[in-house]
């Protein structure tokens, strides 16, 4: 029985995925231009909250998991899950992103399908 813990501690430990980790945990703030802006908060648990504004004006919000597969200590994919949402248009979707950290941290990337999503790390309040 115990090799069969080891054996299965060293799969988990040895492909790279996690539920999540802290790396990309944080406050998380994108201005898209033309007045649009994108907030996010990402817990160390595999929790994440979004939250889209147009001109001050809330048009989506969504909440839900996440899952992370790293590739190097800064850079992997985050593969986002909604389980609530609230917007004017469409339905929420899982999203793959490719994610980089930059700038010691302090910037995140997310990229889906050649879009690139630039996010800077606010303060802890």
């Amino acid at each position: 029985m115990r090799a069969f813990f080891a054996a299965t501690l060293l799969v988990a430990l040895t492909t790279g995925a996690a539920l999540a980790d802290s790396t990309v945990a944080g406050a998380w703030r994108a201005d898209m231009g033309q007045g649009i802006t994108i907030t996010m908060d990402v817990t160390p648990d595999g929790g994440w909250s979004s939250e889209t504004l147009q001109h001050k004006a809330v048009v989506r919000r969504m909440k839900g998991t996440y899952t992370q597969t790293t590739s190097s200590d800064h850079a992997g994919v985050l593969v986002f899950t909604p389980t609530e949402a609230e917007m004017r248009n469409g339905k929420a979707q899982k999203e793959t992103d490719r994610y980089e950290l930059r700038k010691g941290g302090s910037e995140l990337r997310l990229t889906t399908d050649g879009d690139t999503m630039v996010f800077a790390k606010q303060p802890k309040p």
